[in-house]
């Protein structure tokens, strides 16, 4: 097979130009829904170099047919210039599979460029595909395309333009203050990191999971000397990989996250107990602040609720005094007498029982830092926490490049180079409720 079956005559020049994909050569079989292609080192005596060995001892040992889905964009013309017109076609590539008499006769495919191993379609069309899944449902890009919507085959395709954007971005300012924030996305923490700073909190990037040498791996291409206050939540592996990084910073635990994990219980047992609840909005109304509500007549239905909720009721009081704890002058002598006050019957406030019990240090060291982070600071978080709750679900690389690698970074320009500040959380949390609600509402894709 391999040479013999197609020989220089058998090349449509016209064919060729029309694919335009470098180093392939289309076949004079092809016609404008189908082409036929095979690589030019097929008619050529260059030797392909053996992956394992590096020989070019090998040899054509069979030819397989690979089936790719490609794009083709006509040139605008005239009146329609504004206008993109695209046809898919089917792409048939006779790939060589090459046997090594250098290293015992091993066999390797031909390397290719536009394709990646794996995926059925070329490169330019996966291009476009994750261009408009980082906005998009891929269901509804692909569908806009015309191409099958398979979602074992998302992967390989946002990798690869995620690879292309993440080669774009900056370097990282490294700020004062950093911060690095756990945010449930479908029952999974993923890490944030965040920067905090005199106008804003800017988001940096998010962690695939907790690990020590995940969150260490990006902490290490900060300056270490520059960074003098990190505020963590309570994960272990997070204190640990922070004060690996910075040894001279201080590691503390915030009054925000204290109150974040709080509240986090209280939506847990509302969740549970507090199922028909007279209240409209009742996830806000039930952990906020009783002297925040908007009237009597809200506290009164509030009341009228709980009669019926021994379990919500006690819930609610201890969340009640726990904002009222630290919305003023507090120690963690405080904390430990609110612990010791909590029924037995409130599991959900376990987690942070352990935090007070097991990050006093931490505690204490942000009752002892001299600057306080400033009043923006907690509903910053909170609308970042909440944008990423009303996610749909997709892979992490995908959330990932959703919120990361489709908005664009603040910059600042240090001794005549620039870096990138990060993503301030009003504009990231807008763009991401605007991806979200694309994808809910199930709106077409169109470019």
């Amino acid at each position: 097979m391999g040479r013999k079956r197609y020989k220089r005559k058998d090349v449509s020049k016209e064919k060729t130009a029309a694919l335009g994909i470098d180093d392939l050569f289309a076949l004079k079989t092809s016609d404008d829904n189908h082409f036929y292609a095979v690589h030019e080192r097929y008619f050529s005596d260059d030797k392909v170099a053996c992956p394992a060995c590096g020989s070019t001892k090998t040899r054509c040992s069979k030819v397989v047919k690979r089936n790719f889905k490609d794009i083709l964009w006509d040139k605008p013309s005239g009146k329609d210039e504004e206008e993109k017109k695209f046809r898919v076609v089917d792409l048939t590539f006779y790939q060589r599979y090459l046997r090594c008499d250098g290293c015992n006769n091993s066999v390797f495919p031909e390397p290719i460029d536009f394709g990646d191993k794996g995926c059925r379609y070329t490169n330019r069309l996966s291009d476009d595909l994750a261009d408009g899944t980082f906005r998009f449902s891929y269901k509804k890009v692909c569908d806009y395309y015309g191409v099958p919507a398979s979602t074992a085959s998302i992967g390989p395709i946002m990798r690869r333009r995620i690879q292309y954007r993440e080669s774009l971005l900056l370097p990282v300012s490294t700020p004062q203050r950093l911060g690095i924030m756990e945010v449930v996305f479908f029952r999974e923490s993923r890490p944030i990191v965040y920067a905090l700073r005199d106008d804003g909190v800017y988001c940096l990037d998010i962690l695939e999971d907790s690990p020590e040498e995940t969150v260490l791996t990006f902490l290490r291409t900060l300056d270490t000397n520059e960074v003098d206050t990190v505020f963590i939540d309570p994960v272990e592996s997070i204190r640990s990989a922070a004060a690996t990084a910075f040894p001279g910073a201080n590691i503390v635990v915030s009054d925000e996250c204290l109150l974040r994990y709080a509240r986090n219980a209280m939506l847990e047992i509302i969740h549970s107990d507090g199922k028909r609840f007279p209240v409209k909005f009742k996830d806000a109304a039930l952990t906020m602040q009783d002297k925040h509500l908007q009237s009597d007549f809200e506290r009164q239905q509030i009341k009228d609720g709980m009669e019926s909720r021994p379990r919500l009721k006690s819930a609610y009081e201890r969340h009640q005094a726990f904002m009222e704890l630290l919305s003023g002058d507090w120690k963690t002598e405080d904390l430990e007498k609110w612990v010791d006050a909590l029924p037995d019957d409130l599991p959900g406030f376990d987690p942070l029982v352990d935090v007070i019990d097991l990050f006093k240090q931490e505690i204490s060291g942000y009752l002892e830092l001299e600057e306080k982070p400033p009043d923006f600071y907690p509903t910053a978080l909170q609308a970042v926490c909440e944008a990423f709750r009303g996610m749909p679900h997709c892979i992490f690389d995908v959330l990932r490049a959703r919120c990361f690698l489709t908005i664009a970074y603040d910059t600042i320009e240090e001794n005549g180079e620039k870096y990138r500040l990060g993503i301030h959380t009003t504009r990231l949390t807008q763009k991401m409720n605007e991806i979200s609600n694309n994808i809910k509402e199930a709106r077409e894709y169109g470019l």
